[in-house]
C-alpha cells in the first residue's frame, strides 16, 4: 500500500465531499436551467471520482515505494515556470484581447512546452479554442470577453 497516495487521496476525498455538500446547498438546478452550484457540483463530482481512483490505486498497488526525491526526478522546472507565467499572462490579457486571441496564445505556449511540431501546436490550439467556444458560447450560451475586434 502506498501510504502517501492513500493519505492524499483521503484528504482530497474529504475536501471533495465538503465542496459537493456546499454546492448542493447553493442549488444545482438542471442542465437547461443551472443553479448557482451547478458548476461547483459537477466539478466536485469529477474531483471525487478522481480521489476515489487515487485511493483505490494506493490500496491495490503495493510495489510503489518511491521516495520524494525520486518522484520529482526528471521534472523540467523550466516548463513549469513557463506554464505558470503563461497562466498569469492569460489572466491579465483575457479581458483586453478577448477569449479567442488570448486562449489561442495560451494554448500555443502550453503545446509548445510539450515540444510538438509547429503545425500541430497551432492546429491543436485552434481546435481547442474552437471546440471550447462552440461548447460554452453556443451550447451553454456563456458570454466570453470579446476583446478589441468584437469576437
Amino acid at each position: 500500500m502506498n501510504r502517501r497516495d492513500l493519505a492524499s487521496g483521503l484528504f482530497w476525498l474529504a475536501i471533495g465531499i465538503f465542496i459537493l455538500t456546499q454546492a448542493l446547498d447553493l442549488g444545482v438546478g438542471a442542465f437547461s436551467t443551472p443553479g448557482a452550484g451547478f458548476m461547483l457540483f459537477w466539478s466536485s463530482a469529477i474531483f471525487l471520482v478522481l480521489s476515489v481512483v487515487l485511493v483505490l490505486k494506493a490500496v491495490v498497488r503495493s510495489n510503489a515505494k518511491k521516495g520524494i526525491a525520486e518522484l520529482w526526478q526528471g521534472l523540467t522546472w523550466a516548463n513549469v515556470l513557463v506554464a505558470v507565467i503563461a497562466l498569469a499572462l492569460y489572466a491579465v490579457f483575457l479581458v483586453k484581447l478577448g477569449f479567442i486571441l488570448s486562449t489561442i496564445g495560451f494554448m500555443i505556449v502550453l503545446y509548445a512546452v510539450g515540444k510538438l511540431r509547429p503545425w500541430l501546436i497551432v492546429a491543436g490550439a485552434v481546435f481547442t479554442v474552437v471546440l471550447t467556444y462552440a461548447i460554452f458560447h453556443y451550447a451553454l450560451q456563456i458570454q466570453f470577453p470579446r476583446g478589441p475586434f468584437g469576437w
